[in-house]
């Protein structure tokens, strides 16, 4: 086997592998000793007590050890999507969440958080924008005791 120059991450990990895959491989061995005609049980048995104890610490050191190296870099690939993912993010899909939410609360019968319409121009199926008499009438339909169908569209020629 040969290390890895690009992960020394992975050399720790199959260091650790190879060190319990042979931890087994002696205990495997000791347990068959048993079965030896002059074999000491009690000796045998305290020795595979000794050996997973020890196994048990190296594991603890060495998984502590990495679980904070790999917090560490957790934190630094999070950040690292993070900005990936703001440099790709049009900032107004905050609008479209908005949007998505207040639907979900009006499922749910609560009223909503928004006054007014905070949501930018919304074009209609058929290109058109909502435009100033639209919105009006949208504003009107939110304070008015009884709201349009659903579904109704309220698109004007308007593409201000």
């Amino acid at each position: 086997m040969q290390p890895s120059a690009r992960s020394p991450k992975l050399r720790i990990y199959e260091s650790l592998f190879l060190f319990n895959q042979g931890v087994d491989h002696l205990i495997a061995l000791l347990h068959g000793m048993e079965k030896l005609p002059f074999a000491e049980k009690e000796e045998l048995q305290s020795a595979i007590v000794e050996i997973e104890e020890v196994r048990c610490d190296m594991n603890a050191d060495f998984t502590e050890q990495l679980a904070d190296s790999e917090r560490f870099d957790e934190r630094q690939f999070w950040k690292q999507r993070r900005a990936f993912e703001k440099k790709w993010k049009d900032p107004d899909d905050v609008y479209i969440d908005v949007e998505r939410r207040e639907e979900e609360r009006k499922k749910l019968g609560l009223p909503s958080r928004v006054l007014g319409s905070i949501l930018p121009l919304r074009r209609c199926p058929s290109g058109r924008t909502l435009g100033s008499r639209a919105r009006a009438q949208e504003k009107a339909r939110h304070e008015a005791p009884q709201a349009p169908l659903e579904g109704q569209e309220l698109c004007s020629r308007d593409e201000s």
